[in-house]
């Protein structure tokens, strides 16, 4: 029965009898977040015991009948690798080849947006910030020019508003560095049916005046405060003296 757990790694733990070779599949493997997934693990015979443990202490085992060849384990796409384990003896622990899981997060409600700054002095560095899109951009759709560089796809979970979104990165110090010449043709929406319409937004590096006047106020009372707790302290050592 499909079971949803948690953790980072799973590992089948083998208790075996004489010489035993054990397989596991798919080696890769990519599901959305939330779906279900299966994990198969086959071996030779001889094999007393067979476990499907979570790496994460707490999670708990699952005895699994060994009176077959071959293993499944169904669980919950959240957990990014799994294991397969052979124990020869009860001593040696032999690892598998393992499978490796790639999450793909729901994102909600996206709402694509792209801000591209720049430097309001030289006009010779540009960034261009990528947020809110529906599916992560890959790394291969990126412009193979060596003087711009790209950041990997970051996913921010935001937990208290129940919401994910994705984003990526690119900067480059090239003066007609554009954020559409960031990434190829649709590489931020790769579904056919949604179109590549994200809102651009263009910035400069330039400091905020109002914030620029608030420090200097900040600044300036805390050199009268000083001002005055010296003139204080001035008085009071002239009043004892007298």
């Amino acid at each position: 029965h499909p079971t949803p757990v948690s953790g980072n790694s799973f590992w089948v733990m083998l208790s075996v009898s004489g010489k035993n070779e054990v397989e596991q599949s798919p080696q890769y493997l990519s599901a959305p977040e939330g779906e279900f997934i299966t994990i198969y693990c086959s071996y030779s015979t001889g094999i007393t015991t067979l476990h499907w443990l979570p790496q994460n202490p707490g999670g708990g085992l699952a005895t699994i009948n060994t009176t077959g060849s071959q293993s499944s384990l169904h669980i919950k796409a959240s957990q990014p690798r799994a294991h397969c384990v052979s124990n020869y003896g009860n001593e040696k622990l032999t690892f598998g080849t393992g499978t490796r899981l790639t999450i793909t997060p729901t994102i909600k409600d996206p709402d694509p947006t792209v801000y591209q700054l720049r430097d309001s002095k030289f006009r010779n560095t540009s960034v261009c910030l990528f947020t809110d899109f529906e599916s992560p951009i890959n790394e291969t759709q990126g412009t193979k020019d060596s003087e711009v560089f790209i950041s990997k796809n970051p996913v921010l979970d935001m937990r208290s508003m129940d919401s994910k979104s994705n984003g990526a990165l690119a900067w480059s110090n090239k003066i007609d560095f554009t954020c559409r010449s960031a990434f190829t043709e649709n590489a931020s929406f790769p579904s056919p049916e949604v179109p590549c319409n994200a809102k651009l937004i263009e910035e400069s590096f330039e400091t905020d005046m109002n914030l620029n006047f608030q420090n200097l106020s900040v600044m300036g009372l805390r050199i009268l405060l000083l001002k005055v707790a010296g003139f204080n302290l001035l008085l009071t050592l002239r009043l004892w003296s007298s």
